[in-house]
């Protein structure tokens, strides 16, 4: 089995160094599509396909302030509520800077949407829109650990942009709390899309260390891995409700590497250790909810059923590096993108939790 797995992990190295070399989640995050916010197609998953639409209204958001009663956002969710969008302005930024994130606030519930990593566009005319988005993508690559009270060693990178956004999104909270809009009967979610579900899982702990909400669930689509074993251990024992959803053929999930995908693949190592990095033991936390070409959803319920799985999903994806480089990055972009999030999006995250009900 190790042997069938090193030979899996050097097919997959090109892609994984591609990935690595251009911050890990940073090339595919924000291949979101242009959102269709008038469509609100029936759910078959009502809750994760309204968490996923608040993940892609995330890339909206782009100065911090009020956001009302955002019509296009009441539309999208299906409910009217008021908003408030928090962007970082801390370590020089400005407050159009690098990252985002928002708050949403509907009767009693909450959901706090992390924004995924900005898109880099080589054609864009304008300097500063390609400064921001490189911006993105160095923090993406600084994946060295960094401890950190609350949560253990995690992701440097993703620790700076929480660090940067979490002092807004608690100034809104406490103030939702002040006037009573918020208690400890309220319902919180957490979400984010690619980089947007890291900060969303790091934001959940926090909530629970400082007992300042509970956190009623976590959902996230193509998050690259934050932490550690430490952290695992702190996100388990707060006994926080995670459901992450991975697409097959979606790399981002792998990254950064965890111990045994290290162990077998020595060359990366050694990339590793020129790069002055140290790989961190990275590991996944939540319940996986693996999504298959068939969109037929698999959720192993055992540690060993879930290495079993990720061995036979990097199975799988060696058929795709088979193919030429254009179509194994159209496939792994494809894999990893929201799409559109209309009728017509045969994206498969979105079809895979926002699906007609009995289509």
């Amino acid at each position: 089995m190790a042997r069938r797995f090193r030979r899996i992990l050097v097919r997959l190295l090109p892609a994984l160094l591609a990935l690595f070399g251009t911050g890990g989640c940073t090339l595919l995050a924000a291949a979101t599509g242009a959102v269709d916010f008038n469509s609100a197609p029936a759910a078959a998953n009502p809750l994760s396909c309204k968490l996923l639409k608040a993940s892609a209204y995330a890339y909206r958001v782009n100065a911090t302030g009020p956001l009302g009663e955002d019509n296009a956002l009441a539309r999208l969710l299906g409910e009217a509520g008021e908003g408030y969008a928090v962007v970082s302005s801390g370590n020089g930024q400005s407050d159009s800077d690098r990252d985002a994130a928002y708050l949403w606030l509907s009767g009693k519930e909450v959901i706090i949407a992390f924004r995924g990593t900005l898109p880099y566009n080589p054609n864009a005319t304008d300097p500063a829109t390609q400064a921001l988005a490189l911006q993105d993508w160095i923090n993406d690559a600084d994946f060295a650990p960094e401890a950190d009270p609350d949560f253990g060693p995690v992701h440097a990178g993703f620790l700076a942009s929480f660090d940067n956004l979490w002092p807004g999104i608690q100034q809104q909270l406490q103030a939702w709390q002040a006037a009573g809009k918020l208690g400890a009967s309220s319902t919180v979610y957490v979400t984010g899309h690619s980089k947007g579900g890291a900060l969303a899982e790091l934001a959940a702990l926090k909530l629970t260390a400082d007992k300042l909400l509970p956190v009623t669930e976590v959902d996230t689509f193509g998050a690259p891995r934050v932490g550690g074993a430490v952290f695992a251990a702190k996100y388990a024992a707060a006994g926080i409700r995670d459901q992450r959803y991975e697409n097959q053929d979606d790399v981002v999930p792998h990254v950064p590497l965890n111990e045994m995908e290290l162990a077998l693949l020595p060359l990366f190592q050694k990339v590793l250790t020129l790069s002055g990095k140290s790989s961190g033991d990275y590991v996944s936390v939540g319940q996986l909810r693996y999504i298959r070409l068939d969109g037929g959803i698999v959720s192993p319920t055992t540690v060993d059923d879930e290495a079993n799985l990720d061995e036979t999903r990097l199975a799988e994806f060696t058929a795709v590096l088979a193919n030429p480089p254009r179509e194994i990055m159209d496939t792994v972009v494809a894999a990893h993108s929201l799409g559109d999030l209309s009728t017509s999006d045969d994206s498969r995250y979105f079809q895979a939790v926002c699906a007609v009900a009995g289509s």
